[in-house]
């Protein structure tokens, strides 16, 4: 009896309608995240996806490699179903998907942000996100030089260009105060999406154009605390003298207050004293006339970008921000969708707080983070370090993008909180070229590994090059 080396060196089974194992020979072109078209003997054909692979083998047949995935949907007439078809089947031949295979998953799951280049099986297609998936937190992270800026600002972009989606970016380091200019070559629908009437940049006074500002005399009596470092038990004679300070404040002008308050009795004074001590009176984040940061966002700005860099003291970035989220947090009945994008993300919700303001700033965040999808205020953390973020914020992230990532420990703990990735998939990062990311979560129809697109928008920063020597005539 003669046997079909094709049946026996390249076929899956599936004994649930979950869940499949496989073989194929040595060398065929799949690797964990990889698409499969499996065709069962009475005609049905599912598309899988490759989840382990299992070392080569040798047979009477030739070396072969074997492995086990999940079958993500049946294939019908209008395409892939998102739906497992839960029919088991044996001895089902095994091909790669083609990019026609992979559009239509994109199509089923409503993947409609094109954001880069899908690569399955030796076949390529646009790689598309699902907008409605970012009513999700989102984590992004990589190490340094893998292109996790670049990648964020491509999101944004796509983002801003295919939804009403109104957005505040915390930017540490201005990459992106250029995010309303359009490159030359960008599309009209970009340009008219992406104009600078879109996108408010808010950056400090040494930077140019409009303030980012705060203000101090509305924000909750716990905020106003954490900027004093005011604790209303151990420093509660001061805490008390600051309660009805504010309650009977004439000016809101710093200066005009510790000129007051030193000249009151002894808690008065100390209050002063603790004001002056901190050098509130020099910081020059302080709205004034003008417009706060939370005020900007309320007016209805598309995307608001918040330059937190350019302040003379270190804590001013931390207030202002802390101000903003906690104006956002106070309005949350509104239910107004808001995407809160953090660079740096570990300077403002780290896993270990240093200050009572930057435990304010990380407490508000955990909160957000636990309650906030409800109201429909939803995070997208980016960083280079996932163990420096605050294990409550992190593990209430359903998305997942990460770029190249070398640390052991953070792909442990990485696998850890988003066991949804296939961990051979996250191991593979360790080797991924700069702008490869792997996308996992309700924003991706399935985990994949793509290549991040072209920015459309100019990027407000870039690494310094190494000066390198001109020959000399």
């Amino acid at each position: 009896m003669s046997v079909d080396r094709a049946v026996v060196n390249r076929h899956a089974d599936s004994l649930d309608g979950r869940a499949f194992t496989y073989r194929v020979p040595q060398g065929y072109p799949l690797v964990p995240g990889d698409l499969m078209l499996l065709r069962t003997v009475d005609g049905g054909q599912y598309l899988g996806q490759v989840r382990e692979q299992e070392p080569v083998t040798s047979s009477e047949f030739g070396g072969t490699v074997g492995g086990f995935g999940s079958i993500i949907g049946a294939i019908g007439p209008e395409g892939a179903s998102l739906r497992p078809a839960r029919t088991p089947f044996l001895r089902a031949g095994v091909e790669a998907a083609s990019a026609a295979h992979l559009g239509a998953l994109q199509a089923a799951a409503g993947a409609d942000l094109p954001v880069g280049r899908w690569r399955s099986g030796g076949v390529e297609t646009s790689a598309r996100l699902r907008a409605k998936g970012f009513n999700r937190h989102t984590f992004l992270c990589g190490q340094s030089g893998s292109g996790k800026t670049y990648a964020l600002g491509v999101l944004l972009e796509q983002l801003l260009i295919a939804t009403e989606l109104r957005m505040v970016v915390l930017d540490p380091n201005a990459d992106f105060v250029r995010l309303g200019e359009t490159r030359p070559d960008a599309p009209d629908d970009a340009r008219r999406r992406l104009a600078p009437s879109e996108v408010r940049v808010l950056r400090a006074a040494a930077a140019g154009g409009e303030k980012l500002r705060m203000r101090f005399a509305t924000m909750p009596r716990r905020a106003q605390a954490a900027v004093l470092e005011l604790d209303p038990v151990a420093d509660r004679g001061e805490y008390n003298q600051f309660v009805h300070t504010m309650a009977n404040l004439k000016s809101p002008n710093v200066k005009e207050l510790i000129d007051d308050l030193i000249q009151g009795r002894a808690d008065e004074r100390a209050l002063a004293q603790r004001i002056e001590n901190l050098g509130l009176g020099e910081w020059e984040v302080w709205a004034g006339e003008l417009e706060s940061a939370a005020e900007v966002v309320d007016g209805g700005a598309r995307a608001t970008v918040l330059d937190l860099g350019g302040f003379g003291h270190p804590l001013e970035p931390l207030a202002v921000s802390l101000d903003l989220l906690e104006n956002l947090w106070r309005q949350r009945e509104a239910r107004t969708p808001m995407l809160i994008v953090i660079d740096e993300a570990h300077n403002l919700c780290t896993a270990e707080p240093t200050s009572p303001l930057q435990a304010a700033v990380t407490e508000r965040l955990i909160q957000i983070a636990a309650e906030g999808r409800k109201y429909g205020l939803w995070l997208l953390l980016s960083t280079q370090r996932p163990s420096k973020i605050h294990p409550q914020v992190l593990s209430q992230c359903d998305n997942l993008a990460l770029m190249r990532m070398n640390s052991r420990a953070d792909l442990a703990e990485l696998s850890a909180m988003f066991g949804f990735v296939p961990p051979a998939m996250l191991q593979a990062s360790q080797s991924f070229a700069q702008g490869e990311v792997l996308i996992a979560g309700t924003f991706a129809p399935v985990p994949a590994v793509i290549q991040i697109g072209p920015r459309l928008t100019f990027e407000g920063g870039s690494d310094v090059s190494v000066p390198i020597l001109t020959a000399q005539m």
